[in-house]
């Protein structure tokens, strides 16, 4: 029977007011929120962005080494989900002539605002899922852990109270990581475009990779009201108005073949490097900067 929140009689029974008794940001069936109580601030507009973007099957194989600047790390990856059928070699090899064919171009320099960088240590709740990152005055969502880390808020969730020490890392570090990124770098692009959302934040370090993940430093984005070509649109805006250690426009011919940002912010300081890359991998060769418009590929 469909949900109906509690607070009001109850119709024609006469009977006093009943009120939500149990509250779960994570119980769903088919990608719909069972009927259970929602928290107006922020994670019903990233449920909605999430159930109805057609971006949510992205396969989780294809985004491991995410960020991966190491090219034989990238092959090695590569091979793998060809020999496990999840690509083909004719997909690898369509990626790895992509760069040659770009619509596009921006090579311009990055002049990345200096934004909002705080630099105080956030107070762990009870709950690590209940900390508090930031209660945005722009986009009017209250972040919690659990809105970057867990569904409806991210496409792949993981637990920031277990997994932190598995990667080998502290809950305290992950945490203050996740609200510099939030504050520096989702949260503006948020306000820029409102149908952005996250499909990855914080998640299981794989082997000896680079990637910022497993420290909660970087993001993974997408848009549910955007086109393959509105991703290089959007890329140069952000290349040029937020703040951040890393920004890759991610192009891939696997999967669901969708496009997405991959940002990241480093307290201890932001490099300001901008690439794109084509099935994890820079689509110029190693060490190339810039915007490349692949959405043809």
């Amino acid at each position: 029977m469909p949900y109906i929140k509690g607070g009001g009689k109850q119709k024609d029974s006469g009977l006093p007011a009943v009120s939500d008794v149990y509250h779960s940001t994570n119980v769903y069936a088919n990608f719909v929120p069972i009927a259970l109580w929602q928290d107006p601030k922020g994670s019903e507009s990233a449920a909605l962005a999430y159930i109805n973007s057609p971006f949510y099957k992205t396969d989780s194989a294809t985004i491991v080494v995410d960020g991966e600047t190491n090219e034989a790390v990238v092959q090695v990856h590569q091979q793998q989900l060809v020999a496990a059928g999840t690509v083909t070699q004719a997909e690898i090899s369509a990626g790895n002539n992509a760069g040659a064919a770009a619509t596009n171009v921006d090579t311009t320099p990055t002049v990345a605002t200096t934004g909002t960088v705080l630099t105080d240590s956030v107070p762990l709740a009870t709950s690590v899922d209940n900390t508090l990152l930031y209660e945005s005055p722009y986009t009017n969502i209250t972040y919690y852990v659990k809105t970057v880390t867990k569904v409806p808020g991210v496409v792949f969730p993981y637990d920031v109270a277990t997994v932190a020490i598995q990667n080998g890392v502290t809950v305290q570090s992950v945490v203050d990581n996740l609200r510099l990124m939030v504050i520096n770098c989702f949260d503006p692009i948020k306000f820029k475009y409102p149908d952005a959302f996250m499909t990855c934040s914080f998640r299981v370090r794989q082997g000896n990779g680079t990637s910022q993940h497993p420290l909660g430093m970087a993001c993974d984005i997408q848009y549910s009201q955007a086109n393959k070509a509105d991703y290089f649109t959007r890329a140069q805006w952000i290349k040029d108005n937020v703040s951040y250690d890393q920004f890759l426009l991610e192009y891939k011919t696997t999967g669901t073949k969708n496009p997405w940002h991959h940002i990241s912010f480093n307290k201890a300081g932001n490099r300001g490097q901008v690439f794109t890359f084509m099935n994890d991998k820079n689509c110029k060769g190693p060490g190339v900067v810039g915007l490349y418009d692949l959405s043809n590929a």
